[in-house]
């Protein structure tokens, strides 16, 4: 079995502008996705990094098939799912699931919590009623929910118990593939280490391997074996978490890294304040998307994309000067 279970090549997505009501003309694209490539290996925790509006979320889920490419490939246990359609299609969704950032529109809040994790397995398992109802309770005990509140709704609990119930509902039908979409952005510090706990304790019980997507450089030190860090639909670095905390070798992810609040008020960091604000995503920059507020940026980034540049084992940097 090959060691690695996910691959993107060059992947792009492009939001149309349309103008007009009646004969409405294509006037511009959005990029919010360019030729991103990556490689995600079986039961490793991977971090997509960035500000909001780099491309996080669409790249998810173009990965997932919920959003279609505009170019590229996704490979998923080296088979090519970038054009799988209906029947084919549907067989993907049990060995991929996704725990989206909002954990509240994200639950039909018509249905009891017990029909909101049982759906996965009535639709693809084929299973009867008591059978899922067993399986539900099961799960509700493992995300640290009381199998008693099956029969209630979604507004009788709070934000992380919501978020606990969309956990259980994706690994319901045991993904290979779990996508979190900022999954603790919308909860407070002490739910936040809860369900990152849970997380890592999900993936060692049922072999997941996740792809982590969040704003937070601070829990994906704790929590993530590899990195890439994306800014304006671009990778600007990628490698394992530890070399890039060390030593970033990109200038915005040192930006990034410099803004981490340190516990000791005694140790000083030079913090890195990024002039402007990010680009449209409409018209992005020529060369390095990044140069309009790099504080290396020269004459040669306006002009040309950034070269790939291996640091070392998977350290690799996209920048004409690198730190």
């Amino acid at each position: 079995m090959s060691q690695k279970i996910l691959k993107v090549e060059n992947l792009k997505k492009y939001f149309p502008i349309k103008k007009g009501i009646i004969l409405s003309k294509t006037i511009g694209y959005v990029h919010a996705v360019d030729n991103v490539s990556l490689k995600v290996n079986r039961m490793e925790t991977v971090g997509i990094v960035g500000e909001s509006g780099s491309g996080k979320t669409t790249l998810a889920l173009c990965i997932l098939r919920l959003l279609e490419p505009t170019g590229g490939k996704i490979f998923f246990e080296n088979r090519d799912i970038t054009d799988l359609k209906g029947r084919e299609l549907r067989k993907l969704r049990t060995e991929m699931q996704i725990i989206f950032q909002d954990p509240f529109s994200s639950l039909n809040p018509r249905m009891t919590v017990g029909r909101i994790i049982g759906e996965p397995l009535l639709i693809h398992k084929k299973m009867s009623k008591d059978e899922v109802r067993s399986i539900v309770e099961d799960l509700m005990i493992k995300v640290g929910l009381p199998p008693r509140h099956m029969n209630r709704y979604p507004h009788e609990f709070s934000g992380g118990q919501r978020q606990r119930i969309a956990i259980a509902r994706a690994i319901a039908i045991k993904p290979k593939l779990l996508i979190a979409d900022e999954p603790t952005s919308q909860l407070d510090v002490s739910i936040q280490a809860q369900i990152l706990k849970l997380l890592k304790d999900l993936k060692e019980e049922f072999g997941l391997t996740i792809l982590f997507i969040t704003h937070n450089l601070g829990i994906v030190y704790n929590f993530c074996d590899k990195i890439y860090v994306m800014y304006l639909g671009k990778i600007m670095e990628s490698g394992k978490t530890g070399e890039i905390f060390i030593s970033p070798a990109n200038p915005y992810t040192a930006a990034l890294l410099s803004a981490i609040p340190i516990p000791d008020p005694k140790i000083k960091r030079r913090r890195i304040i990024l002039k402007g604000e990010t680009p449209s995503p409409i018209n992005p920059p020529s060369g390095c998307r990044f140069h309009p507020r790099c504080f290396r940026a020269k004459e040669i980034c306006k002009r040309e994309e950034p070269p790939r540049i291996n640091l070392g084992g998977d350290h690799v940097v996209y920048c004409h000067f690198p730190l």
